[in-house]
């Protein structure tokens, strides 16, 4: 060959500095099979320099592959940038000095393009928000060039994967935050990235904050609740079950208020649901709604209203109660009393004063300001005087 390339120079060549020739194995030496390189690099190629000599290299495409020339033309030493993707031969011929052209020398160059990755799933799976323990919507990527994948950022519980040229992300996230994360292509061509968002939200939360007890509370009937409320996390509303007429719930601002006065009584087990956010988050309690006490006459119509004489035994008056846990007793006359005993009220005795009594029951305990009033009228017995005779 008219180039005189020898073989002892080929070592020669192989032995030099890699800074002086780039890639030993990128270049028209001897035996040296097709090259691979990417799209948008600049590589080193050279021959054996023979004194005197010029060299004139050209790119001649294939399949599209092409580059330019970027340094070194005439010299045994070039630089050349590949800008198209596709096949494509280096080739050199040697003129030397005394005029005389060698054969061209070749080899074949495949210009590989630059990877590639584009979401194929949903738009917006990239950059989606989940609730904690939930599973992520698969994450999917078509690439292209690449061999495999490497993933940063991604929370914990989620992986990702490449297979046959898809990248996928998926399982379900065990940590919240934000997780920006980086799928980076691995082989072939370029520093080839994709990059998403991932948002993992905590579950709302609701915690009573009102005093404790204020969740399971008794009162009565007409009378303003004692205002029960919690601090939520997370929601963004809350639906109410189970409150009695006249109480009510509301949400806002994180706070949960239930409040108001119940008009009806019974024994109401109430739950609070948080709406929005994450997981179905509820809050139960109590509301105890006592009727207000009562008392009704049970002794003979008219015993609360009598007319007897000093020193002779009531009837007894007895009233029977609910809701009361006692009972006081005003303006009865001296001898008779009064007592309450399992929600029955008994009045008895011997008036020793004359007189009329108007006298009160007053109930004590549960719920209510309620009496019952009567009237004993106690008739003095007549003193008669010593009988004379005329």
């Amino acid at each position: 060959m008219k180039t005189k390339i020898r073989f002892f120079q080929w070592i020669m060549l192989m032995l030099l500095s890699a800074n002086a020739i780039g890639l030993m194995a990128q270049g028209p030496y001897p035996n040296v099979g097709p090259q691979t390189v990417c799209i948008g690099t600049t590589e080193p190629y050279g021959v054996i320099n023979t004194t005197g000599s010029i060299y004139t290299w050209s790119i001649i495409p294939v399949t599209g592959g092409d580059g330019i020339i970027a340094s070194g033309q005439g010299t045994n030493l070039i630089t050349v940038n590949w800008t198209v993707a596709g096949t494509c031969t280096l080739q050199v011929i040697e003129q030397n000095a005394f005029g005389c052209l060698g054969d061209p020398v070749q080899i074949l160059i495949t210009v590989n393009p630059l990877n590639t990755i584009a979401l194929m799933s949903g738009e917006g799976t990239d950059n989606q928000t989940i609730c904690i323990n939930t599973p992520l919507t698969d994450i999917t990527y078509a690439t292209t060039g690449a061999t495999g994948a490497t993933f940063t950022g991604l929370p914990a519980g989620v992986t990702g994967s490449w297979a046959a040229d898809v990248v996928t992300i998926s399982g379900i996230p065990t940590v919240s935050g934000i997780f920006n994360y980086t799928v980076t292509l691995t082989g072939g061509c370029g520093n080839i990235t994709a990059t998403g968002t991932i948002t993992v939200i905590t579950n709302n939360t609701i915690v009573l904050t009102s005093a404790v007890g204020t969740d399971s509370q008794t009162l009565c009937i007409n009378t303003p609740l004692t205002d029960i409320t919690y601090a939520t996390t997370g929601a963004t509303g809350a639906t109410f079950a189970g409150l009695p007429a006249g109480v009510t719930g509301t949400w806002a601002a994180d706070v949960v208020t239930i409040s108001g006065t119940p008009t009806v009584s019974g024994t109401f087990t109430y739950t609070v649901t948080l709406t929005g956010g994450c997981a179905n988050i509820t809050a139960t309690g109590t509301i105890t709604v006592t009727l207000a006490n009562t008392i009704i006459l049970t002794s003979a119509i008219g015993t609360d209203n009598q007319t007897l004489c000093i020193n002779t035994p009531i009837t007894d008056i007895t009233y029977a109660t609910t809701g009361a846990t006692g009972a006081t007793f005003t303006g009865l006359p001296a001898g008779v009393t009064g007592s309450w005993a399992a929600d029955v009220i008994t009045i008895t005795g011997t008036p020793t004063a004359s007189g009329i009594f108007s006298y009160t029951v007053t109930l004590t305990g549960g719920c209510g300001n309620v009496t019952a009033t009567g009237t004993i009228t106690v008739n003095p017995i007549p003193v008669t005087s010593p009988i004379y005779h005329n």
